[in-house]
């Protein structure tokens, strides 16, 4: 609906989200003082207001979201990596100009709610073991993690008090925004169906393709004969929704295979198609209910606006806000040439 999230937007996700932690691993306060300490000019990679970033926790980071990527099929090239590690450096540094202005403000974080941000990761983990699991093979522990949530909680706080409290959204602005963007609230036509498929696969001899459709016309005089589509689907379909009495619940043009879409958006609630073929084998659709294009209408969507409305003002104030800490504090990169690749 709205822009796609910039450089300096993912920084404030960062921020905003305690969770973001188990992505972006670190050393607790007193661990991070210790490892600095020592650290002569190979051991860093940026010094902020004398507080050193070790290039171990760097590396640590880009590690991770590059083997992220090497198990999603995408590794990822030189030129991207060297990009990647300059970001996240760069984020590095704003987080600790951000951390470091908390503690010279003296903001407090309560207890509580370090407690209760850290029962919110916690019962993302049905089972005790997996989440000390997880934390472990992060290199965490629970006062690690804690420590963790407390910096990104001050941050938060911080941004609170020095950008998000000067920022005013309207009323007009937001109506304004509605009224020239009605497009983006806009509900396409959707179709609620139900669908019985036998699977064929795409190297199946025709034999097979023989058999499949044999199977898909004596299901479909089943139903032509008077039994329950629903009750059909969880017998004989073959597909994932098939527990379900093959409900695909609602879905809009262009969510399906062409020829599915063809077929579904073809039929009045209550009616059964013929057999439709794609490239998933052969099904039957039930259209059970139809909804036509409809505008929602603007105080269904005001405050999803004012809020986006406002987001965006955060990401542009930050920057300034943070190039201002940079003058307030002294920056110091380290990275060099061999380092960035």
């Amino acid at each position: 609906m709205f822009q796609s999230p910039s450089n300096k937007s993912v920084l404030i996700l960062m921020l905003f989200v305690v969770s973001i932690i188990f992505a972006t691993p670190a050393c607790s306060a007193e661990d991070r003082d210790k490892k600095r300490a020592g650290s002569d000019t190979s051991d860093y990679v940026a010094v902020v207001n004398g507080e050193k970033i070790p290039i171990e926790e760097l590396n640590r980071k880009v590690d991770l979201i590059k083997q992220r990527y090497e198990g999603m099929g995408r590794p990822l090239e030189s030129e991207q990596l060297k990009t990647l590690r300059e970001n996240i450096l760069n984020n590095m540094v704003e987080k600790e100009l951000l951390y470091q202005e908390t503690r010279k403000q003296g903001i407090e974080v309560a207890p509580a709610e370090v407690q209760n941000e850290f029962d919110k990761i916690r019962t993302k983990f049905p089972v005790p073991e997996e989440f000390q699991k997880k934390i472990k093979e992060m290199g965490y522990t629970e006062d690690i993690l804690k420590q963790q949530i407390h910096e990104n909680l001050a941050v938060k706080n911080l941004i609170d008090q020095e950008v998000v409290a000067q920022i005013k959204v309207t009323d007009e602005e937001v109506k304004a925004y509605y009224e020239a963007n009605k497009t983006e609230f806009t509900i396409p036509e959707q179709v609620r169906a139900r669908h019985i498929l036998i699977k064929v696969g795409l190297d199946a001899s025709d034999a097979e393709k023989e058999e499949a459709r044999k199977k898909i016309r004596e299901i479909q005089k089943k139903q032509e004969n008077g039994s329950d589509f629903a009750t059909l689907a969880k017998d004989y379909s073959e597909g994932p929704s098939s527990k379900d009495g093959g409900d695909l619940g609602f879905f809009s043009r262009g969510q399906m295979v062409e020829a599915f879409d063809n077929a579904a958006f073809s039929l009045e609630p209550g009616k059964t198609s013929d057999i439709v073929e794609t490239r998933f084998g052969y099904h039957l659709i039930q259209v059970e209910d139809r909804n036509p294009e409809s505008q929602k209408s603007f105080d269904e969507v005001k405050a999803m606006i004012r809020e986006e409305l406002q987001r965006q003002q955060v990401i542009q104030q930050l920057g300034p806000y943070i190039e201002s800490l940079k003058q307030k504090y002294p920056v110091e990169i380290n990275l060099s040439d061999a380092e960035k690749e």
